[in-house]
């Protein structure tokens, strides 16, 4: 696990030394333990490095035989082993016991098509000197970032958008396009940034890059169900079968470390039944982490509790009493683009108590994507119905919205936000369930500023050209691609990424091994969402290793207290950052709109308001961070959940 940047000039000046270096620098918390420079003429490949397998001697980068290949790689191969063992039998000498060096003989086997054999998580640069080719590479599901831009025929990369700027090569300039879809959805989606510039290599992808030329490819995609009638659609007892099987496996292969693990445990599904296998595998007690907030309505801990009660586990919990205008300044920073999701406190904090105790920590996260576990998929199932039945019903809709200027202070933005969904096309529905302001909303917002540009459409495409992969599939497997490639590739684990990684932390995620998904995604939905409600199959292939009790409780969701923090905790913030008339957001955003809708928060208790200017909130502090301090503003170190350490509010305690 580590950082890794590079630049690759092949017609013009070198890389140097220094630029790689300032680039490294700046992401020092992705890799505490060691640096590691390569420079070969055009190409300059660097990275900074956590210590996880081969700690003795897998220092990267890592070469082939010759040194005429070498590669830095960010995240984990799991089927190493099985790599290894095949590659030595080819004749291929290893130098480390690093996971790494299989990917630099199975170029060497096979070209850039070696990514399509790595079972893991990963973002890669790597360098054939005898060809001049660079090979940039992506995780299947996008848990590993990797951000590039192009200067001509210069080609700069890096895990974190901040590196790219220390490089001296790319400049700081917003994209208004997608300035446009983060107020809609709290994200950018596709391959666009916030930063003119500046690309993601999107999940499931290699960029080949020569002197003459750069070409971008998919080496793979989020399976669809198979037709009903396919031979290859088992049985509800097969599949309940092999999906534990496949849990299983995806759990153990994820146990590998030369390091302390543990397990972050929220008392839901996904989590303790992660925690379960990992008892049975390991033989002696899990260390789990768990975190909570004192005044929420309803707090998972309890639930945390019974479980690491049920598998033994050396239990520790932290409690977050609030956000500190320092924690939200590291957020954003070390996010590089605003940090929307009010989860992203509660897991740095997380991260960084877990990280006092162990390097490694499995997660729960990825099974409501795989698995059909939230709600809002029966809902846009059932959208698509009534839209087939009653045409009239998106026209009635649109025509009650349009009366939200007047009379949206009369009901709850989730009404409102309803009757926009229904208005909507099919192809734009599910942009709609991940929104945070409805479009009419947005136009609002960016009304007589300074910087607004006319919608070029981006938004709508990147949801759309994804929507149109998934065509001819049951609505509800449509919707959950479409978050699979969106929300849960730029938003989830993005979040994950960031808030561990800044706490130096690796975070592995059994539900969305490999195997796994490409067996559960080719199943009908019914078998995973329908009378018995959400995450069905997985719920019955979990009978007998999750108590029942734990498995038939309602779902909850994760409960941030963000209107309290920006009432009180960050009042100052918000009125200096985001209220004060002529502050830097008004370039951007209207300042009488945003006013607006904040003299409703003190006394409403709306969800969805609140979510709204916390997506505002975080804009306002992400531009004073990146835009107007830019290379100036750097993280104090540190920042925690006040207060630190062993003061009352970290409570830890082990089950015996």
């Amino acid at each position: 696990m580590c950082g890794i940047v590079g630049i690759y000039a092949p017609n013009g000046t070198h890389p140097s030394e220094a630029a790689l270096r300032a680039m490294t620098a700046t992401i020092v918390h992705r890799g505490p333990d060691s640096e590691g420079i390569y420079l070969d003429g055009p190409a300059g490949l660097a990275m900074r490095r956590l210590s996880i397998i081969g700690v003795q001697d897998g220092s990267q980068p890592l070469f082939n035989e010759d040194r005429t290949v070498a590669i830095v790689m960010n995240g984990e191969i799991y089927n190493y082993p099985q790599l290894k063992h095949d590659l030595a039998s080819r004749g291929h000498a290893f130098r480390t016991g690093s996971d790494v060096e299989t990917a630099v003989h199975r170029y060497e086997e096979v070209g850039a098509d070696f990514v399509a054999d790595l079972r893991g998580m990963f973002a890669f640069a790597l360098y054939d000197s005898r060809a001049r080719r660079l090979v940039l590479g992506r995780d299947r599901v996008g848990k590993k970032p990797l951000y590039y831009a192009r200067r001509g025929d210069t080609l700069v990369w890096a895990s974190e958008v901040k590196a790219l700027f220390a490089s001296g090569l790319v400049s700081r300039q917003i994209d208004p396009s997608a300035l446009r879809s983060y107020l809609r959805h709290g994200f950018v989606p596709g391959e666009r940034t916030m930063f003119a510039g500046v690309s993601k290599l999107p999940p499931g992808y290699v960029l080949e890059a020569t002197p003459a030329g750069v070409q971008l490819r998919p080496y793979w995609d989020v399976p669809l169900p198979a037709d009903e009638g396919s031979r290859i659609v088992p049985s509800v007892d097969d599949a309940t079968v092999r999906v534990r099987e496949l849990l299983e496996e995806a759990v153990r292969v994820r146990l590998m470390s030369e390091v302390p693990l543990g397990a972050f445990l929220s008392g839901g599904v996904d989590s303790s039944a992660v925690v379960a296998i990992m008892s049975r595998e390991l033989g002696r007690p899990v260390e789990t982490f768990s975190v909570g907030f004192a005044d929420v309505e309803f707090d998972e801990l309890v639930y945390a509790r019974q479980a690491a009660e049920l598998y033994r586990t050396n239990h520790h919990e932290v409690l977050v009493p609030g956000c500190s205008p320092e924690l939200l300044f590291e957020l954003n920073w070390h996010h590089d683009e605003p940090a929307a999701d009010p989860a992203t406190v509660p897991t740095l904090c997380l991260a960084r108590f877990a990280r006092q105790r162990v390097t490694v920590a499995l997660s729960g996260e990825g099974g409501d994507e795989i698995f059909c576990g939230y709600r809002h998929y029966r809902l846009y199932r059932q959208l698509s119905l009534i839209e087939s039945r009653l045409p009239g019903t998106r026209g009635a809709a649109g025509l009650l919205f349009g009366l939200e200027p007047l009379l949206g202070h009369l009901g709850p933005r989730r009404l409102w936000k309803g009757l926009w969904i229904t208005s909507l096309a099919s192809r734009d529905r599910v942009r709609g369930l991940v929104n945070v302001f409805p479009d009419p909303q947005v136009e609002r917002l960016l009304a007589g500023t300074s910087r607004a540009a006319p919608d070029d459409g981006y938004d709508a495409d990147a949801f759309g050209a994804v929507w149109e992969r998934a065509r001819g599939a049951d609505p509800i497997a449509q919707a959950m691609y479409v978050d699979a490639k969106t929300q849960m590739a730029e938003q989830l684990l993005m979040k994950v990424d960031k808030t561990t990684m800044a706490a130096s932390l690796e975070a592995r995620c059994p539900f969305l091994d490999q195997a796994l998904m490409e067996y559960v995604g080719r199943l009908p939905t019914h078998m995973k969402i329908g009378a018995g409600g959400t995450k069905v199959l997985l719920r019955r292939a979990l009978r007998g290793l999750v108590p029942d009790e734990l498995l038939d409780r309602q779902k909850h969701g994760f409960e941030v207290p963000v209107r309290k923090w920006m009432l009180h905790d960050l009042a100052d913030v918000a009125r200096d950052h985001l209220l004060r008339p002529g502050a830097p957001i008004e370039e951007w955003v209207s300042g009488a709109e945003v006013r607006r809708l904040w003299s409703r928060l003190s006394g409403s208790k709306d969800g969805q308001l609140a979510r709204q200017m916390w997506t505002l909130l975080n804009l306002a502090v992400w531009l004073d961070v990146h835009w107007r301090a830019g290379a100036a503003y750097a993280p104090r170190g540190g920042a925690e959940c006040a207060p630190v350490a062993d003061a009352a509010p970290f409570r830890s305690r082990g089950v015996s």
